[in-house]
């Protein structure tokens, strides 16, 4: 991105964690599924497989375990990319 003079603002959310008012507006009305990381230790511990968690219980699981949130997170012109792929990363220099 920073070729292609992306301005991008880096966030570590394990040293910089999220609050759960930020978590809930990133995930807003979108598929909590795709924030989730499904090879989480605590995500299988949990058997989220097989009873999905609300927004709440998810939320507050994420502040307590960070690796519980699907990274990277892009958010650019107000889409939202998780997790990496590098179509859709161009897709956001293109628009550009």
């Amino acid at each position: 991105m920073q070729e292609h003079k992306v301005d991008l603002e880096v966030r570590d959310f394990f040293k910089e964690p999220f609050t759960a008012d930020e978590l809930a507006r990133l995930i807003g009305p979108n598929s909590l599924a795709e924030f989730l990381s499904t090879r989480a230790k605590s995500y299988k511990e949990r058997r989220w497989d097989r009873k999905p968690p609300t927004k709440k219980e998810a939320v507050a699981a994420i502040i307590a375990d960070p690796t519980l949130l699907r990274r990277p997170i892009m958010v650019a012109d107000g889409k939202i990319i998780i997790g990496f792929s590098q179509t859709a990363y161009e897709s956001v220099v293109v628009a550009r």
